[in-house]
């Protein structure tokens, strides 16, 4: 009877062990089939969104430094993007996206 206790103890914490690490997957796996962890480059993240960040009000300031937005009023927070950065596909529809090149120019305007 002693022998049986000292083989099915170690089993016991083995199998409690295994199971806490797949419910600890299964939760992460859930959070990345909610958008929440996904991530990737820029250009493969951002999807065409509604223009409810002004980003069509400011195609002048494209090819300027980034920093001349801090002249305007935006409608929602601002997410400077630099070359090689990835991103989530979380989306902020009046956040304004400022794709930028290693020389602080604006390449791009976007919302989301």
């Amino acid at each position: 009877m002693k022998i049986r206790a000292l083989v099915c103890a170690p089993f016991a914490v083995v199998m409690r062990r295994t199971a806490m690490a797949l419910m600890a997957v299964a939760g992460l796996s859930a959070c990345a089939m909610m958008g929440q962890v996904r991530m990737g480059p820029v250009s493969k993240m951002l999807k065409p969104q509604p223009d409810l960040c002004g980003a069509a009000a400011l195609i002048d300031v494209v090819g300027q430094p980034f920093t001349q937005l801090a002249d305007y009023k935006l409608a929602g927070p601002l997410r400077v993007l630099w070359p090689g950065q990835e991103i989530t596909d979380e989306v902020v529809p009046d956040r304004l996206n400022a794709e930028v090149t290693h020389d602080q120019l604006i390449l791009r305007l976007s919302c989301g």
